[in-house]
């Protein structure tokens, strides 16, 4: 093995990721490490939620085990109320009360689907007043209505039953007493209100309609009925108007058709209803439908109602052939989208009486099992598969005047995505068809129009957008990303201005730039009321522009010190930032890795209000108190929640998971320090293993992506479904090293090189490091980086490669098959970073390729892959697999049968870990090699178990 530390400048060898350098933990060695056995109880934490005054904190914790249970917290209090499978907690308006779904465990999940029963889910109900809890059985879904006094509770409709029916109780939680209805297919409550609409679907739609309940007064009314099915409830925000489609039969037709339906003013005795219907005479042209798949929305004023529309699809069958229904098939209770239906398949040709005859003949003959790939196929049949649902959903965008009953077409021709501004003044439509040819390959970019929704007049706002093109809250500008600016567009002035150009600041992201047409973004943070500033994000900072362009500010000074700045979106309903009140930012440091938040009003100096040795997220504040919740944790340190007031002082701890870590060993991390071959300063997360005494050489494994020092104070939780578990490797006497890994253009492989020999060499100069016992490994990206390595380099004793890229010729050749896509185009304009294709480059893809050195390959090497792996080609595996045979290397490749990119079935998951753990234990500790790395293990055995010898 070549000297790791070989002409390799070191800047800092380690940083502490606390106050001393290396900690010592003279106690570790008196506590055992985890086995295989004490995984099943570590607990992972949800997601929390705060009731609306502060006073209780909702969380789920999933343990290992696949068992979990929600945990309700009192936030000033040590109490707390735990219900086994508990979760979705959501808490009423006015505090008193909480709901959840309650699960089953996942042992009687397992008895029921073996025995075929249906697995439902209960509802439960906590009165945060008295802590009185009551459980409903088979519910499946719940809502609170607006201000929190109502509960409306959906259970399972039958299973027998075509209908999509099923009893709804609602309950009102101050008064006490249910009201209950039958066969509900859909419900929702009214915004800033307590009306409940509800949608009917029985059994042979005799009874459908559209019912309106005001639980206040009792009163019950009927909107509409008809044996229809109805479908899209929608409330207009904070008004009590509500739209609707209502499905009708056309035997003409195969798609789904619809009846747009609108109320305006159901809190009053004579609310004001409309129709739309296709079949009566209007400006929707025949042979054209309302879709369903597009909600409707309501503009501000309720004067407009934008409603989705497709071409229907005539249907084949004869019209006295169609059945008592119609060869429509509109899925009435089914909710089927368009072409679902039951009428037959066209033939396509009209080729005259002889034809027809044929086709007539041949109507029962099995269609040929073929697919037409053309050359000229702009998105190849693959993408096209992957996207059918997508592409029988494309429509166009109407907008329907209701007091006039005048339906005007919006978008245009082209129109490939269109989105109503922000009041429904205006839509915006994106036209890609110019770039459609360059985008087979490159990036797809789009012209940007702004259509008047009143006259339908369309502007050209901007051609060849790549990033953003969406509407302020106030839906005066459009912004959107190009170049290395932000620009806005007045919709009305009709002014279109860079916005940043002379800011100063730095908005692209440099780390992530591998072509020069496609430069992203560090991201739009959002508005200011009123429309009054647009807020951005460079790397370290975040801006307040002016939409008009006459400037800007910094709201942040992190670049200074490279400490990094993010607003936190504290009311997650609210579609801007309030100019009155502070904001607050979460705040990461790229050199030390602390962490916390900090707070100011707009053009005051942010103010610190935590700033730590460790990780947090997860901010939150409750919605009418000055309360607020923010999560922490380290390796070391377990996440938890803590509550504090708007300072964050003072914290109290609500959580306590994994309190059991205390019994075991345990690891801590530091940061290392480097520089790479060509001289960027960069950083790795040193993990040491949990049994870690002074004096002692470890083995380490190296596991790299692109940039994880941002790992260091992550806690892992030792979960062996996932197989790259850095705390299970810990627990099993490994230091590990996560370094941060940056590119040169058409270099990728040979700058992980140029970049992992100086931080592996930065490592082992700490002096804890057995430099002859020291292992690779990646998946993906990391796989192909570690593939990369081993055949340019024997810096490594053994390797693991997951799903990796090993012919970078074949693999841009490819498509990424699970979304259908050209894998060409993540070598030209993304991870690959090459720019061109290979035949214009021979020497980088050449290079670059791990299979065009496979004669250098010293270091034995596991590679694995999913035979179903829609992201990195299998045969990727199948050629180096077959080099490294030819050219006489140890190599072994686990093949997984049905699996993806990533194992999914978790018997593979433990094998895979499993497997990975014997690999480094031979070649890191000389741990005895079981058959399968030495000799490998015939078809037979693998598929029967062993077979006896016979005995002579």
């Amino acid at each position: 093995m070549r000297n790791i530390l070989r002409g390799i400048t070191i800047l800092a060898v380690v940083l502490g990721a606390t106050a001393s350098l290396i900690p010592e933990r003279a106690d570790a060695q008196d506590k055992p490490t985890l086995g295989a056995d004490d995984y099943d109880q570590w607990e992972r934490l949800g997601q929390a939620s705060l009731s609306p005054d502060g006073l209780w904190l909702a969380v789920v914790v999933r343990r290992v085990d696949e068992t979990s249970e929600l945990r309700v917290h009192r936030t000033d209090s040590d109490s707390v109320v735990v219900v086994a499978e508990g979760a979705r907690p959501g808490f009423g308006a006015d505090g008193s009360w909480l709901a959840y779904a309650i699960g089953v465990s996942p042992d009687e999940r397992d008895r029921l689907r073996e025995r075929g029963d249906p697995v439902r889910n209960g509802v439960g109900l906590l009165n945060l007043r008295t802590g009185e809890m009551e459980e409903i059985e088979a519910m499946q879904s719940f809502s609170f209505s607006d201000d929190g006094r109502y509960l409306a509770l959906r259970r399972y409709g039958s299973a027998e039953s075509e209908s999509a029916g099923a009893d709804v109780l609602v309950r009102d939680l101050t008064q006490g007493g249910s009201m209950s209805f039958g066969n509900v297919s859909a419900f929702a409550w009214q915004e800033d209100g307590s009306l409940l609409a509800m949608t009917v679907d029985a059994e042979d739609r005799v009874g459908n309609g559209v019912r309106l309940y005001d639980p206040e007064s009792g009163r019950i009314r009927s909107l509409d009925a008809d044996e229809a099915t109805y479908r899209e409830l929608t409330w207009r925000e904070n008004a009590p108007d509500l739209a609707v489609l209502k499905t009708f039969d056309d035997e003409a037709y195969e798609d789904t058709a619809h009846v747009a339906l609108a109320w305006r003013g159901l809190d009053s005795g004579t609310p004001a209803a409309f129709t739309l219907d296709p079949r009566v005479p209007s400006e929707l042209p025949a042979g054209t439908r309302i879709v369903e798949h597009r909600t409707p929305v309501w503009s501000d004023d309720g004067a407009t109602l934008f409603l989705g529309t497709q071409e229907r699809i005539p249907s084949d069958v004869p019209s006295d052939e169609a059945g008592e229904d119609g060869a429509a098939a509109d899925g009435s209770g089914g909710g089927e989208g368009p072409g679902d239906g039951d009428g037959e398949e066209g033939d396509g040709g009209d080729g005259g009486d002889a034809a027809d005859d044929a086709d007539d003949a041949a109507e029962d003959e099995e269609r040929a099992g073929v697919e037409i790939w053309h050359s000229l196929d702009v998105d190849p049949v693959p993408q096209q598969r992957v996207r059918e649902q997508q592409l029988r959903r494309e429509h166009d965008i109407g907008a329907w005047d209701l007091e006039a009953d005048e339906f005007l077409f919006l978008g245009g021709d082209h129109a490939d995505r269109v989105e109503i501004a922000e009041g429904g003044r205006h839509v915006l439509a994106r036209d890609e068809t110019p770039y459609d040819v360059d985008a087979m390959f490159r990036q797809q970019f789009h012209d940007l129009y702004a259509v008047d929704a009143r006259t339908g007049r369309r502007e050209l706002v901007r051609e060849r957008i790549m990033v953003g093109g969406g509407s302020s809250p106030g839906g005066r500008y459009v912004a959107w990303f190009e170049g290395e600016d932000y620009w806005t567009h007045d919709l009305t002035t009709g002014e279109t201005r860079n916005v940043t150009s002379a800011l100063g600041g730095t908005f692209v992201d440099l780390d992530r730039t591998p072509t020069r047409e496609q430069m992203p973004p560090f991201g739009f943070v959002g508005w200011l009321e009123d429309d009054a500033a647009l807020l951005v994000n460079d790397r370290f900072d975040v801006w307040e522009v002016n939409p008009d362009g006459s400037g800007g500010r910094r709201l942040t000074a992190g670049t200074e010190d490279s400490n990094r700045h993010r607003i936190v979106r504290l009311d997650p309903e609210a579609d801007a930032f309030r100019p009155d009140e502070p904001l607050y930012y979460s705040t990461y440091s790229e050199w030390t890795k602390e962490a916390g938040f900090s707070r100011a009003r707009r053009g005051d100096t942010p103010e610190p209000l935590i700033w730590e040795d460790a990780r947090f997220g997860g901010l939150l504040k409750a919605a009418d108190a000055d309360v607020y919740a923010f999560r922490r944790e380290r390796f070391e340190d377990s996440p938890d929640y803590f509550v504090a007031g708007p300072d964050l002082d003072d914290a109290r701890q609500v959580t306590a998971t994994n309190p059991f870590q205390d019994d075991y060993a345990w690891g801590r991390t530091q940061l290392v320090e480097y520089e790479n071959e060509w001289g960027r300063r960069l950083q790795g997360a040193l993990v040491y293993p949990a049994d870690y005494e002074p004096g002692r050489e470890y083995p380490m494994i190296v596991n790299h992506y692109e940039l994880l020092s941002q790992t260091l104070h992550q806690y892992q939780v030792p979960d062996p479904t996932q197989y790259y578990n850095v705390q299970i490797w810990s627990q099993e006497g490994y230091f590990v090293f996560r370094p941060d890994v940056v590119y040169r253009d058409r270099r990728p492989g040979q700058s992980n090189v140029e970049t992992l020999r100086p931080a592996v060499a930065a490592a082992v100069a700490t002096g804890m490091i057995d430099t002859e016992r020291v292992g690779l490994i990646g998946h993906s990206w990391g796989g192909y980086q570690t593939t990369f390595f081993v055949t340019q380099d024997d810096l490594f004793a053994a390797a693991v490669a997951g799903a990796p890229l090993t012919n970078l010729m074949s693999m841009y050749l490819s498509f990424y098959w699970n979304s259908g896509g050209t894998d060409a185009r993540i070598f030209e304009i993304s991870q690959g970073r090459m720019q061109v294709p290979w035949w214009e480059d021979w020497d980088s893809y050449f290079n670059n390729s791990p299979i065009h050195h496979i004669e250098n390959l010293k270091t034995p090497l596991l590679i694995e892959f999913g035979t179903e792996d829609g992201a990195v080609e299998f045969n990727q595996g199948v050629e180096f697999y077959n080099a490294a045979r030819r050219a006489g290397k140890q190599l072994v490749m686990l093949v997984y049968e049905g699996e993806n990119h990533g194992l999914a079935e978790e018997p593979n998951q433990r094998d895979y870990q499993r497997r990975i753990l014997e690999w480094f234990g031979h070649y890191l500790k000389g741990e005895p090699a079981p058959a399968w790395i030495t000799t490998g293990v015939p078809f037979l055995e693998q598929k029967d178990g062993p077979r006896k010898k016979k005995v002579s």
